[in-house]
């Protein structure tokens, strides 16, 4: 993400100097990081010298970039704003990075102890009640099943997740639901306001917008604010249709639409949603090593029972 922060944010300086976009591509593929990054630059270089259009080079390139910054270039480049559509997707990509972090930094611990709790669970075992027959060795591949496990069922839900039943549950987990649904929204109303500060239609944007929640429960709940819309009602309006939003949102749309500054408030939302879940996912980076170490502890209390209990049964029969 900090590849594609830079990419628009160079191109927006270049541009805005007076610096040919094929000039800049060629700077780019010079100073960018990562061999596969720096190769589909230069090959995009390469095609704007030839009079491709820079969303097309985009498109051709593929990953990393999305449909949605192909469809802000493309709208850019019509309208004769490129520049300042590339400043704008450079300020969407520093957030989104900002997001990816934070929730990396948030969960790097407690997988950490997860991964310590399921490793130490079998030596304990095996250390402390040698009589079971239980080797450290098997103990450690039962773990590492365990881990393909959960790897396997969190795979499992990720493709699940593409289907409007499943994730329609999911989002009604406590906490965990509230947080998708959450980041979910967050992406929305920033990609919208993004959009409509870039000069792209309200139609055009809601269908980029929709498409980058990658929830297909919400997709399908905003469906209809898509077909208000379309039909000639306002933003506000249609949002207000929409059961799943939270009325915090509706208003806060509502008021940036009255007052002529949509694209403003579109990004103060989503800068309520990111906050709010932020901090509930802090909440479950403190909650999870509790619930990790609590089997431990409860397995170590129970040898140390079993343990005490052998010791006394073998001092009665002596007696």
């Amino acid at each position: 993400m900090s590849n594609l922060r830079d990419f628009f944010l160079q191109l927006e300086t270049s541009m805005t100097a007076g610096v040919t976009l094929a000039r800049t591509l060629h700077l780019l593929s010079e100073n960018v990081s990562g061999f596969g990054m720096k190769a589909k630059v230069a090959r995009m270089a390469k095609e704007v010298e030839k009079g491709t259009a820079l969303s097309t080079a985009m498109q051709n390139a593929g990953k990393p970039f999305s449909n949605m910054q192909i469809s802000f270039a493309k709208f850019g480049e019509q309208t004769g704003t490129l520049p300042e559509v590339c400043g704008t997707l450079a300020e969407y990509a520093d957030k989104e990075m900002n997001l990816e972090r934070e929730l990396i930094s948030s969960l790097a611990y407690p997988l950490f102890l997860l991964f310590l709790a399921l490793m130490l669970l079998p030596i304990l075992e095996s250390v402390i009640s040698p009589d079971r027959g239980i080797s450290i060795a098997w103990g450690i591949a039962r773990s590492l099943g365990i881990y393909a496990f959960i790897l396997a069922c969190l795979y499992g839900v990720y493709k699940l997740f593409s289907t409007s039943a499943v994730a329609s549950i999911l989002v009604q987990i406590p906490l965990f639901g509230t947080i998708v649904k959450k980041l979910a929204l967050c992406r929305f109303t920033r990609t919208l306001g993004v959009g409509l500060q870039a000069g792209v239609s309200m139609e055009q944007c809601l269908d980029t917008s929709i498409g980058v929640t990658s929830n297909a429960w919400l997709e399908k709940e905003l469906a209809g604010l898509k077909t208000s819309v379309h039909r000639g009602g306002s933003l506000a309006d249609g949002f207000k249709s929409v059961n799943a939003l939270p009325s915090t949102m509706k208003e806060m749309i509502t008021v940036g639409e009255q007052s002529g500054k949509l694209p403003e408030m579109l990004k103060k939302t989503s800068d309520y949603l990111e906050d709010d879940a932020r901090h509930k996912i802090q909440v479950i980076s403190k909650l999870l090593p509790i619930l990790f170490f609590l089997p431990i502890a409860a397995f170590v209390g129970y040898v140390i029972i079993s343990m005490g209990t052998s010791i006394f049964s073998g001092l009665e029969s002596i007696k």
